[in-house]
């Protein structure tokens, strides 16, 4: 068995001191805290955290995994709110922005102390009396070991470590999370809550306007973080800016879904010898701090945040259905800033000039930029959070919904198949719990998405969502206005999410993501009229079908085109009442046998739902049809002309009397 051992510290002590600071100390006295394990890989490492207000001196306290220890013999002191990683030998170039103490310098001495990769228990203890101030457990590890409560931790993967996060000391799995080295770690009280002027637009409808015109006004810097960018007018007016003297630094995913789209290396390639400071986030070597970087952001000018739920391309544009919003605060857009450079910074292992990985990409041509007939867009004051995953988005989500009273739509491309299961902690069960506080709950998503292509897409989970009975769902495959449901929006009461996170644990929980959280009745109306647009009329149950002929031999044609299905329902017709399909569409032509016919029409939503009805036709023969049969429809339109007729002709003979 394959076992390492290391001690980390705090990955930044700024972004550390949130998550414990408030926690009580098993120990009492004693606040200092296992922090990081990295049980995995080339070498091992523990990080212990001084939660206290004073030094402590490691020399009082070792580590035990039940099998070995690592003491320390010499003076080593942990600041307050700092940290320190012993770790079995020097890490890898990829672990940085930490000192670390390496076993056998220093003082510290390791016997027997080997992390196993399927799991084991690390404690930390007090030299004189032995107790246990703070344990963790992971994989096999033993669940009985003193301090621990309930299930272990999960499985640690290479590369990757198990991180506090909880702001509360519960001795469990929950106070624990799976992270990188180098991300950023936010906690949701280290992103504040910011005053802002917010301006709300939709795609396509928009076609991205306030976008543009914030983008032309740029006078020092342009920051993007961005999935996908292969949109000709946006290069060509950072080209435009480029040469009036703006900043532009642009951070792509260097392995988005596909590949990299070559219009856009080649866009990238033109505006980087434009001068523009280009890098792309790429696996090296085993490490990458986030699967993927699906941001699609801007901090324009260090006043200004401009957020999307589309990519910057021109097919997004222009046929996605997606929010987006302009968002001017200095406090919002410094934040953001500062976290734009933590994920930029070319000294990370995994940060790649583009030059360095597309070395002879030609540019291609870029018109000259074209400004925009200016359209006026509403603005309204609102209190704004940027909302980051993998850091807090899933805990900050979660907290809303719970909170919500009133209305919960949420517009999403995707919605994982896994949290059909109401027990799992996800955007359903906090849906349901929301729905019980008297919420009104309604879940539209893309009827076209189905990513693992096995069935347990979209329709699948709209239909299970639909029985749980006590939450609207639906699906839409686009229509006039929109071509694909690309959209991340959440509505929450008075609250609206802009957001680039698909609701997959992916999203949440390994990918960098962006949403801003807009505080603003105003702000959330105006998305909600969009939602309820795109929601449409609700679908009835009763099925129509008009009938047209009755003469055997001759065509009838059935037709159901009068119902309100939505696009993507498939009809079926059984004609003779064998329980088996004659026919598919919506309307069809059948020739029947003279007498009464039993047929069923079913409808099968993209949701799931099935619809019947049951009915007859009945059909004459041309030869024992009375000679006034095919009329005999008219029949109460005669009927009421000949009444018509009578009476003018009794007023009339009344009048010459």
């Amino acid at each position: 068995m394959n076992r390492i051992i290391s001690i980390v510290c705090v990955l930044t002590l700024i972004a550390a001191v949130p998550c414990i600071s408030d926690c009580a100390s098993a120990g009492g006295n004693d606040s200092i805290w296992l922090y990081e394990i990295i049980p995995a890989g080339s070498f091992e490492a523990v990080t212990v955290y001084n939660a206290g207000a004073v030094s402590v001196n490691m020399k009082g306290y070792y580590l035990d995994d039940g099998e070995g220890t690592v003491r320390f013999s010499e003076d080593l002191f942990i600041r307050a709110k700092q940290s320190a990683t012993f770790a079995s030998k020097t890490p890898d170039e990829w672990f940085t922005d930490r000192t670390v103490y390496v076993f056998g310098t220093h003082g510290i001495t390791a016997r027997s102390f080997i992390l196993a990769d399927a799991g084991d228990e690390v404690m930390l203890r007090k030299v004189l009396s032995g107790e246990v101030l703070d344990t963790f457990v992971y994989g096999n590890g033993n669940t009985d070991t003193i301090g621990w409560k309930g299930e272990a931790f999960g499985r640690i993967p290479a590369g990757k470590m198990a991180v506090r996060c909880s702001a509360f000391d519960t001795d469990t799995k929950n106070d624990w999370k799976i992270s990188v080295a180098g991300r950023t770690n936010e906690k949701i009280g280290s992103s504040g809550s910011f005053d802002a002027i917010v301006t709300p637009f939709v795609f396509p409808d928009s076609r991205g306007d306030p976008l543009f015109t914030r983008l032309e006004n740029a006078e020092s810097e342009v920051l993007i973080s961005i999935y996908l960018m292969d949109h000709r007018e946006i290069v060509s007016l950072l080209m435009l800016l480029l040469e009036k003297g703006v900043s532009v630094k642009i951070l792509a995913e260097g392995s988005p879904v596909g590949g990299v789209p070559d219009t856009e290396i080649r866009y990238l390639t033109a505006l980087y010898e434009k001068g523009a400071d280009i890098r792309m986030i790429k696996n090296n070597d085993g490490y990458k701090r986030y699967d993927l970087v699906h941001n699609k952001y801007a901090v324009v000018d260090s006043d200004t945040v401009i957020v999307t739920s589309e990519n910057w391309r021109e097919g997004s544009f222009g046929g996605n259905r997606g929010w987006g919003a302009i968002i001017k605060s200095d406090e919002n857009a410094d934040y953001m800033r500062n976290i734009f450079f933590a994920d930029f910074d070319p000294s990370r292992y995994d940060i790649f000039d583009l030059k360095t990985i597309y070395k002879t990409a030609a540019p291609i041509s870029v018109p000259q930029y074209k400004a925009r007939t200016q359209i006026e867009y509403e603005s309204f004051p609102a209190f704004v959070k940027p909302i980051l995953s993998p850091d807090f988005s899933f805990e900050y989500l979660k907290r809303e919904m719970l909170n919500a009273t009133e209305r919960i739509y949420s517009e999403q491309m995707s919605f994982q198949y896994a949290w059909t299961d109401p027990s799992v902690q996800s955007p359903l069960s906090w849906s349901l719990t929301a729905s019980g506080n008297g919420a009104d709950i309604r879940i539209l998503v893309d009827a076209t998405f189905d990513s693992e292509g096995d069935g347990t897409g979209n329709y699948a989970v709209v239909s299970l969502i639909r029985d749980m009975g006590d939450i609207q769902a639906k699906t839409v495959s686009g229509g006039n206005n929109f071509n694909l449901m690309h959209n991340k929006g959440v509505i929450i009461d008075d609250t609206v999410w802009v957001s680039s996170i698909n609701w997959s644990n992916a999203a949440f929980m390994n990918n960098r993501e962006l949403a801003i959280s807009i505080h603003s009745k105003d702000v959330a109306d105006y998305f909600a009229e969009f939602f309820l647009s795109d929601w449409g009329p609700d679908i009835g149950t009763e099925l129509i079908v008009h009938v047209r002929g009755d003469i055997a031999g001759e065509p009838v044609i059935l037709d159901a085109s009068s119902n309100s299905f939505p696009a993507g329902t498939i009809f079926e017709w059984d004609l003779n009442g064998d329980k088996i399909v004659d026919r598919t569409g919506i309307k069809i032509a059948a020739i029947f046998p003279e007498g009464v016919n039993e047929c069923t029409l079913i409808a099968r939503d993209p949701s799931g739902s099935v619809y019947v009805l049951e009915f007859t036709v009945v059909i004459y023969s041309a030869s024992e049809t009375p000679f006034f049969g095919p009329y005999i429809k008219y029949t109460p339109i005669l009927i009421i002309m000949l009444t018509v007729l009578t009476v003018a002709v009794l007023r009339k003979i009344r009048g010459q009397a």
